[in-house]
């Protein structure tokens, strides 16, 4: 199997790295029954390395769990199945279905939850239900009505505008950096807010739009979606239709 971002450890620990949902399924049939911890990871990401490695250790330590690397801005299709925008983060699995998770590099918590994933598996005798995993993210709540307000009016501040990581130039994903060549290659005039830059937007608007992952694009404050969408458009030539120019 491939290798992911890590190291085969002195047990001969090995990771196996996915880019796509095909290849997620060979690694642990989602029929099996068996809980799989993914790894999502990003090169420019320092924190991602001390992930990868404690990420070799929990797969030696944890017989009961597939473990597999995904290098997310290579695996769209993961990317988006498991809303995953921000790393590193730890995805957990079953039957096909996220069923909790971990996001950043806090060691104690993300050992602490995969080990008692562990615990409450077997490899021969899965549980018969998917884990409820303490700290997984919940189905998000209302913004606040003040909140709704705010991001009312920044959908709209532009005809176009952008939700990204970053900066048009100083783009910090590599979404990010592909859906802003994507507009100026149409020769688009957009506005932009950097998410990473207000934690508040960054999860208010997941639930305002229902739209879990960015970046996100809006035409005179609807939503039209994310890079997959864009490209899309792009290649049935109704991009500018759809964003109203």
């Amino acid at each position: 199997r491939r290798l992911g971002l890590g190291s085969v450890g002195a047990n001969e620990t090995m990771v196996a790295a996915v880019a796509t949902l095909a290849e997620l399924e060979a690694a642990a049939p989602s029929s099996s029954g068996i809980t799989v911890v993914a790894h999502f990871w990003a090169s420019w990401a320092p924190m991602c390395t001390q992930t990868a490695q404690l990420t070799d250790k929990l797969a030696g330590d944890c017989k009961n769990l597939v473990f597999v690397s995904v290098e997310a801005e290579e695996a769209e299709e993961l990317s988006e199945k498991f809303a995953v925008d921000s790393v590193p983060a730890f995805v957990f699995i079953k039957g096909g279905a996220k069923v909790g998770g971990v996001v950043g590099a806090n060691a104690p918590e993300i050992s602490a939850q995969i080990q008692a994933l562990n615990a409450s598996a077997t490899s021969a005798t899965p549980s018969a239900g998917a884990p409820t995993v303490t700290g997984a993210s919940p189905v998000a709540a209302p913004p606040p009505q003040k909140l709704e307000e705010r991001l009312a009016a920044l959908v709209k501040r532009d005809p176009v505008m952008l939700f990204m990581k970053g900066s048009p130039g100083a783009e910090k994903c590599g979404f990010s950096r592909k859906i802003v060549e994507l507009l100026k290659s149409e020769g688009v005039q957009f506005g932009t807010f950097d998410i990473l830059e207000d934690e508040e937007v960054r999860q208010g608007l997941k639930t305002f739009s229902n739209w879990p992952t960015y970046p996100q694009v809006y035409a005179k404050g609807s939503l039209v979606g994310g890079l997959d969408i864009l490209k899309e458009l792009q290649e049935g030539g109704e991009l500018k239709d759809e964003l109203g120019l």
